[in-house]
């Protein structure tokens, strides 16, 4: 048996439709898998998918519901952290997949021209983690190697690797299909920052 978590901030679509009555389903159930799908999926945030986001994460999907719903979350109107219990056999029609193995199995060759890493500094990759807090990093000119004087520019970013990023900082696993309200086992309500700055 594992634990999945899903936040649902106020406004949201799970947060208006209680999944502990009919389970989770995609926005776009009979679209096919794909790696593109997928990469638009977390890197672009393309809910028109197959897909349905969950977390290993209790604390990101508390993230998502608190702060992140069309208003901020209060006592009087909470965001949702729905707790989803899943374990082997799979639901008829369920698939459960690692964004992480799915994106880095499809990754191009090292000697391959198109590859996915940046070429910027190491603080480059904390922009794609954070962008309200640190997305100055992403702006921040790529380091050229003598003699330099060559044209500025940012570094270059790939949907490959803003979705291996976005996808191991939300600890986000995908399930293609539905997830049958058997498998929702607690909404809890949440509307404060559990953490002390």
């Amino acid at each position: 048996m594992s634990i999945f978590y899903r936040g649902a901030g106020v406004g949201t679509y799970w947060h208006e439709n209680d999944a502990r009555l009919n389970g989770f389903t995609p926005k776009k159930p009979g679209a096919v898998h794909s790696i593109e799908r997928l990469m638009m999926h977390i890197a672009r945030a393309d809910i028109n998918s197959p897909y349905i986001s969950l977390t290993r994460s209790y604390g990101v999907a508390y993230w998502y519901a608190a702060p992140f719903g069309r208003i901020p979350a209060t006592e009087t109107n909470p965001g949702y952290v729905y707790e989803i219990e899943i374990s082997k056999p799979l639901p008829l029609g369920l698939q459960l997949l690692d964004p992480v193995k799915e994106v880095a199995a499809a990754a191009p060759e090292p000697l391959d021209s198109m590859y996915y890493q940046h070429d910027g500094l190491p603080d480059f990759v904390l922009g794609l983690v954070s962008r309200v807090e640190m997305g100055r990093f992403l702006k921040l000119p790529r380091p050229q190697p003598p003699p330099g004087g060559g044209t500025s520019y940012p570094p270059k970013l790939t949907i490959q690797l803003e979705t291996l990023v976005r996808a191991l900082r939300d600890a986000e696993i995908l399930a293609v299909g539905n997830i049958p309200a058997a498998h929702v086992r607690n909404r809890y309500k949440v509307w404060k920052w559990p953490v002390e700055e």
